[in-house]
């Protein structure tokens, strides 16, 4: 009876050396051996359901990704994911504790490889592989002996990775819950609605955007983002109430006084917009879009009076009507001149240059605007 016993426990020591084998092979950088040795263990009986096989397959595995041996990666499936699983299951193995700090020392560069692992498969555009490598390093990253807090960069980064894989759900996910603890101000809510975009869900979009208006108010971006929003979507009311904060927050952007300009002359409000455009070029002298739309609104102006003067039956009040409509025609002149001025080959601008001319008897500048549009 004692023979069988010492038998007995020969063989489970012989499989149990096997992860002792594994270990040393790790030390002298015999990395085929030590997955060899540690792949055995893990097969028998004996050994499969101890703590320090687990431990040693972790090391085997992490070693493996860092030796970058393409032959050996061959062998090998996600051997990051497999060494963080595998120190996982030591430790749930060890009941009395006996392995953790010794995996604690190997922690920092688990992360550190998920992290490159991460980076360079985003690099590369395999944004799968690079979500994955970032969710594992966010979980090596709570580990006690990080203080267990979530690192909010890295739940960013997985976000970023989910959305470029058009991984919609997982992108919302992570961006929401930096975002619920400040992190980058209000770009999280904007990646946020761009994601629900993505998904053709757009109340869920404009809802995010103005959650995070709600806590950023300051935030330039998001007011950007909402106008942008309400203009697209026909909210013209809601996009001018933006435009006003942004305005406020930052009255020397010419590109807000450029909008509400825009705003106000769709809703037919021309004194608003004309005050809101001459602001634009007064801030930017070189914004095109503003000079011609002033131009546009004086113009249009005139065309409605003259259309208007056709009604009249007396000479005299038919001649008054048209003398009045010339003046916004000669109003117009002066801007619609500088936008050809900033841009001299729109046709739009040319062509009302060209009956703005012929209506003013401006003879030679309509020559020679008709011979610049090939028309002569």
């Amino acid at each position: 009876m004692t023979m069988v016993l010492v038998l007995l426990a020969g063989v489970i020591y012989a499989q149990k050396g096997k992860v002792t084998a594994a270990l040393n092979f790790l030390e002298t950088d015999n990395l085929e051996k030590a997955l060899e040795a540690v792949q055995m263990a893990e097969e028998h009986e004996k050994s499969k359901d101890w703590f320090r096989t687990y431990y040693a397959k972790g090391r085997v595995y992490q070693a493996i990704y860092e030796s970058g041996d393409e032959g050996l990666l061959k062998q090998v499936e996600n051997p990051l994911e497999t060494a963080y699983q595998s120190y996982q299951k030591a430790i749930e193995l060890d009941d009395k504790g006996r392995v953790g700090k010794q995996i604690d020392l190997f922690l920092q560069p688990l992360l550190n490889d998920f992290l490159n692992q991460g980076i360079e498969a985003f690099n590369d555009q395999d944004y799968k592989t690079s979500y994955h490598s970032f969710v594992y390093a966010v979980k090596v990253g709570q580990a006690p002996i990080f203080g267990g807090d979530v690192d909010t960069s890295l739940v960013y980064n997985v976000g970023l990775a989910a959305y470029n894989a058009n991984m919609y759900d997982e992108a919302i996910e992570s961006f929401q819950e930096v975002a619920a603890l400040g992190y980058e101000e209000g770009t999280p809510y904007i990646l946020i609605k761009n994601a629900y975009i993505a998904q053709g869900d757009s109340a869920n979009a404009l809802a995010a955007l103005q959650k995070g208006f709600e806590h950023h108010p300051e935030n330039e971006n998001l007011v950007i983002e909402l106008i942008n929003y309400y203009l697209l979507s026909g909210g013209d009311d809601q996009a001018l109430e933006y435009i006003s904060i942004a305005i406020r927050d930052d009255p020397e952007n010419a590109s807000f006084w450029h909008a509400q300009g825009v705003l106000y002359d769709k809703k037919g409000m021309a004194e608003k917009a004309i005050e809101s455009y001459t602001r634009s070029v007064e801030l930017n002298p070189d914004n095109f879009e503003s000079y011609y739309n002033l131009g546009a609104l004086y113009f249009n102006k005139g065309v409605t009076m003259a259309n208007d003067a056709l009604e009249i039956q007396n000479p005299d009040e038919y001649a008054k009507a048209l003398d009045k409509a010339d003046v916004e025609f000669n109003r117009s002149l002066p801007w619609l001149e500088k936008a050809h001025e900033l841009k001299d080959d729109d046709m739009g601008t040319m062509e009302t240059l060209r009956i703005l001319y012929y209506r003013l008897k401006m003879m030679d500048k309509h020559a020679t605007i008709e011979k610049k549009m090939g028309r002569q």
